[in-house]
């Protein structure tokens, strides 16, 4: 969604570690000012049924929420709805637009829209299951260190290129929203915006082996990014990579924030550590 005035953005991210690829994030944009809106009110909660026990489950609210309490109040209003059931929380993807501080640009109003699928299942299917991880040499995930950020400037350079199919062929199906048609135009937008890129750097790799959280069994890589461009200082966040049993390497889910450089000239430069943080370009 676009706002009136030029803004940092940020696309949906699951907790770091319940982050291998269950959700799907769409574009977040958030208008950072002085001060913090803490205003709260009532959630409202649509239902929309996609097939026999599959819902589509929509969250509305006046202030953002972070994705673990959106989901709890999914999950508590799910219950009914699966009956006998046990309600089941699949992908989810959320739009979002925050005003912060004080006089003009403040006015824009704060939204939140979180759409999750629901599946009600028996309760004999919705037990957790047990994964033992597969044994990794530290050589092994040297090399799949070095590999996992060879893949990952590639990605960003096919993207910066302009060669969107290519780098939409890195893209694990099912990670990228909506539909391919809709995240071509989404990266075509943003490289218009952006510019030349100035700087791709992977910042940090992290190594997960066939964790029990994820959808599916094998090895998940995420990469940490921190890239810059000539009109967007900053564009911010990850990449995980899943790499199946027997397979190769694809991309699973992303998180990504940027800020324009008209937008960042409007912030205090006493809030700019804050809007970083928000955007993943340091540590939490």
């Amino acid at each position: 969604m676009k706002d009136k005035v030029p803004s940092p953005s940020r696309s949906g991210r699951a907790a770091r570690l319940n982050r291998y690829g269950t959700i799907i994030g769409v574009p977040l944009a958030a208008a950072i000012f002085a001060t913090w809106n803490t205003t709260t009110c009532a959630q409202e909660i649509s239902v929309r049924k996609l097939q026999q026990n599959s819902y589509e489950m929509v969250l509305t609210n006046q202030t953002n929420l972070d994705e673990r309490e959106a989901q709890a109040y999914i999950a508590k209003a799910a219950v009914p709805v699966c009956g006998e059931l046990s309600p089941v929380l699949g992908k989810y993807r959320f739009e979002s637009k925050e005003a912060l501080g004080s006089g003009l640009l403040s006015r824009e109003p704060t939204s939140f829209r979180f759409s999750q699928e629901v599946s009600c299942l028996p309760v004999s299917l919705t037990a957790p299951s047990q994964r033992a991880p597969k044994p990794t040499s530290p050589a092994e995930i040297e090399l799949i260190r070095a590999d996992i950020t060879k893949l990952s400037e590639e990605y960003f350079h096919l993207l910066a290129a302009k060669k969107f199919d290519a780098a939409y062929s890195e893209m694990r199906e099912g990670a990228i929203g909506p539909n391919k048609t809709t995240w071509v135009r989404d990266k075509q937008a943003f490289q218009a915006l952006a510019g030349d890129p100035i700087g791709i750097s992977i910042v940090k790799i992290t190594v997960y082996d066939n964790p029990s959280e994820a959808p599916e069994p094998g090895l998940y890589v995420a990469a940490d990014f921190k890239n810059a461009y000539r009109n967007v200082p900053y564009e911010c966040g990850y990449l995980m990579w899943h790499r199946p049993n027997g397979g190769t390497f694809g991309i699973t889910r992303t998180e990504i924030g940027h800020v324009t450089t008209e937008s960042f000239k409007l912030i205090p430069e006493t809030q700019r550590p804050e809007l970083l943080r928000k955007l993943r370009c340091v540590a939490p």
